[in-house]
């Protein structure tokens, strides 16, 4: 990798790790997740990175794709578990990073992170992902808790946020092999005992695919600044409500997405409605990974 490109999601990573611990320290009960999720955006802003994606706020049973919509009125509660799913791009190059908050002491919290040092240790040149799977499968069990089957981690690539290889979260039989130089992000989800997600019917987060005919103006308007502004990374409906009426904005999305021109994210519930931790870090694989979303002062 050129030292440039190095640097550039170093930087990301720095970025992301700073907002999240920011995060950690923001977040209390009876604070409005748009409150913090704005103010989490702003600071990305602020210290010269872009958001890769908006920022995920993603309560209890929810595990992903949850980012507050214009006006959500959601507050964090005593004994939440509040996932916080930071994307940050330099130039394109990604740092993708996450933390759960809970204002108290939660085994599923602690349980997470000792998953995701076990998988950042197993992301070494030749290792296959199907066996980092097993790893984090095997640490999950050993810590009495479970694993999200059907969510996983994945490559970063640049302008692209979920890329290949796909590593599981389980063990499998997949022999794909981590390279010297891939970059890839590690994102064990964690439960009481092993389940799936399905997806909610809460959409707030869309990405551009492709120009397609529309034949609204404001369909078009829509398609036009998510294509320049936001390239092929993911957008929030509530970045759209300055500039669209709800009403015209909304139709906009679903003439786009149903034309294919844009792909929607909807938020991904636990089936059983059990609470989720979790925890994730960029690594740049190398025999000694170069964890590019650890926080200021870890080794």
């Amino acid at each position: 990798m050129e030292a440039a490109i190095l640097s550039k999601y170093k930087k990301a990573g720095a970025v992301a790790s700073h907002v999240a611990g920011i995060a950690l320290k923001k977040a209390k009960p009876g604070m409005r997740i748009l409150e913090l999720a704005e103010l989490l955006e702003a600071e990305i802003v602020r210290l010269g990175a872009k958001p890769a994606f908006p920022v995920n706020i993603s309560i209890n049973d929810i595990a992903a794709h949850y980012t507050p919509a214009a006006g959500d009125m959601t507050e964090i509660n005593a004994g939440d578990l509040v996932k916080v799913d930071v994307g940050t791009h330099v130039d394109g190059y990604i740092g993708d990073t996450a933390v759960t908050y809970c204002s108290a002491k939660s085994g599923l919290v602690d349980a997470v992170s000792k998953v995701l040092e076990a998988a950042v240790k197993a992301a070494k040149p030749g290792a296959r992902v199907g066996e980092i799977g097993s790893v984090i499968e095997s640490t999950a069990s050993s810590l009495g808790v479970g694993v999200i089957v059907n969510l996983t981690g994945h490559g970063l690539d640049r302008y692209v946020f979920h890329g290949t290889p796909t590593i599981p979260n389980v063990g499998t039989k997949d022999a794909t092999t981590l390279e010297d130089g891939d970059v890839i992000a590690l994102e064990p989800f964690v439960v009481e005992s092993n389940g799936h997600v399905k997806e909610s019917g809460i959409t707030e987060i869309y990405r551009y695919l492709m120009d397609r005919p529309v034949r609204l103006p404001e369909a078009r308007q829509v398609m036009a600044l998510a294509r320049d502004e936001w390239s092929a990374l993911p957008f929030a409906k509530r970045w759209l409500a300055k500039s669209f009426p709800p009403i015209k904005m909304s139709m906009a999305l679903r003439q786009l997405e149903q034309a294919m021109a844009l792909e929607s994210y909807p938020a991904l519930r636990e089936s059983t409605g059990r609470p989720i931790a979790q925890a994730e870090h960029t690594v740049i694989v190398k025999n000694k990974p170069i964890i590019t979303t650890l926080p200021e002062g870890d080794a």
